[in-house]
């Protein structure tokens, strides 16, 4: 009997469409709306300085080494099994952090379309639901990326579609009403110069992650070296345009006092409809967002399962991770075991906090986290590039000067980013325990990382040993 294989089902069009499920969204677009029209000047700022050196970088790297497990495998190659192993450690573990509030934004949607706003803030509510949607999408993606890319193309969809009815909304109460929110330059310098309104970089730094997921499925996309790089110029067009747009819909519509950062856009939608006299809009919108929510949890649950499915191939966590699913060929182990842990994660975050409480710590801790590899992806595209590459490796603009601009754009913001996500919000009412949970947070994650590796470090190295003594013998 052959055994089972991971299966190339990701044509060009479905990874377009993974990229949007994972990157875009309404509550990205409220985030910026939050801070008034600052928020354009640093979403182009976003763009400029990460989101676009990112794709620079990804694209090169991808076209080299298009092999399952992405980023986790540059930076081994770069620089040796640790760093690898912290690289794809951390950008695995913001999904534990990153599911929840991810969970917790798809209830605050759904309370809209059952017309029960009250239910967002009840634990009882949005626990019960959090868990019924992970276990369901992990079930579709045990099935297979064939069944699973469904959703997500769906999500993306849905997306987009609840995206244009937000900037028709908004061009409607612009037409009819005016802008809801002052359009000054004097404004917009006085919001420049409040941290509290700069410390919302990192947060929209953290929107515009993504562009860096779909190699991780490298050996599950169908000519990986052609599409990836298409995939990540159509995606990051359509994102980049899309939040701007987006967020300017918001704020003609409503006062950026009025948006909710985890309501998201459907408070500016309810606004412009009470306007317009569309009283469909809201519900219709949030089924829209609902739905795009529950892809986007499908693309990260199972994409995230790939980079332990990779390191338990190298032996760096249980081989029992990198078993393949007999019949779906799909890493079932690795998706149940994420699943399990972001399950109690999800029941944990409730204890002494509210749901707002809770999404906003477990939003801070993943963004730190989640920018860790970052450092590491700019610096591996930095140290393994050679002047020998071949025609197939999808060259930064400008070469050498090209590939150091982007970096350092990249590092920078990265750097920058992680920096403001520890700055408390200042709706917190007590900043010193978020500081407290949020750094409690990291210091766990971290020595959880640490020990793995030495632990499974050293059965990596006797099963090396073993195989040349094989070879040898």
């Amino acid at each position: 009997m052959s055994r089972p294989q991971l299966k190339r089902v990701l044509s060009l069009t479905d990874v377009v469409l993974f990229n949007v499920t994972v990157i875009f969204s309404m509550r990205g677009m409220a985030t910026g709306a939050k801070m008034g029209p600052a928020s354009i000047l640093l979403w182009l700022l976003a763009i400029g300085a990460f989101f676009v050196p990112v794709g620079l970088v990804v694209a090169e790297m991808a076209t080299r080494d298009p092999a399952e497990g992405g980023f986790y495998r540059w930076t081994r190659r770069a620089f040796g099994d640790a760093h690898g192993f912290i690289c794809a450690w951390f950008y695995w573990v913001t999904n534990l952090t990153y599911l929840p509030s991810l969970l917790f934004f798809l209830a605050a949607n759904l309370v809209f379309v059952v017309a029960r706003p009250a239910l967002g803030d009840d634990p009882w509510f949005v626990v019960p639901l959090a868990l019924g949607v992970l276990w369901f999408t992990a079930w579709l993606n045990i099935r297979g990326l064939s069944l699973g890319k469904r959703v997500t193309n769906g999500g993306a969809a849905a997306s987009w579609i609840a995206a244009v009815l937000l900037i028709a909304a908004g061009i409607t109460a612009f037409l009819r009403f005016g802008s809801a929110t002052p359009w000054h330059w004097s404004e917009v310098s006085r919001s420049l110069g409040d941290v509290r309104t700069v410390a919302y970089f990192g947060t929209l730094s953290f929107a515009l992650v993504g562009l860096e997921f779909a190699p991780v499925m490298g050996d599950e996309i169908k000519e990986p070296r052609r599409v990836l790089p298409r995939a990540l110029l159509i995606s990051g067009a359509m994102i980049g345009v899309l939040y701007i747009l987006g967020t300017s819909a918001i704020l003609v519509a409503v006062p950026p006092a009025e948006v909710s950062p985890i309501s998201g856009g459907l408070g500016a939608v309810q606004a412009v409809a009470g306007h317009a006299g569309w009283r469909w809009l809201p519900v219709l919108t949030a089924g829209l967002v609902t739905f795009a929510v529950l892809g986007g949890v499908g693309a990260w649950l199972g994409g995230m399962a790939r980079i332990p499915y990779a390191a338990g191939l190298d032996r760096f966590l249980p081989p029992s991770l990198a078993t393949l699913h007999p019949k779906y060929g799909t890493p079932h182990v690795s998706i149940l075991v994420q699943t399990a842990l972001t399950s109690v994660l999800i029941v944990a975050s409730q204890a002494g906090s509210t749901v707002r409480e809770a999404y906003l710590i477990l939003l801070d801790m993943t963004i730190i986290m989640n920018f860790i590899p970052f450092l590491y992806i700019f610096l591996a595209a930095a140290r393994l590039r050679r002047p020998d590459d071949g025609p197939e490796v999808a060259r930064i603009p400008g070469g050498r000067i090209g590939l150091w601009l982007a970096t350092t754009l990249g590092l920078g913001a990265t750097i920058l980013t992680m920096v403001t996500a520890v700055i408390p919000p200042s709706d917190v009412a007590n900043p010193a325990l978020f500081e407290a949970k949020l750094w409690g947070g990291l210091a766990f994650f971290s020595a959880v990382g640490y020990v793995l590796y030495r632990r499974f470090s050293r059965t990596a190295a006797n099963s090396l040993a073993e195989k040349n003594i094989i070879t040898t013998s």
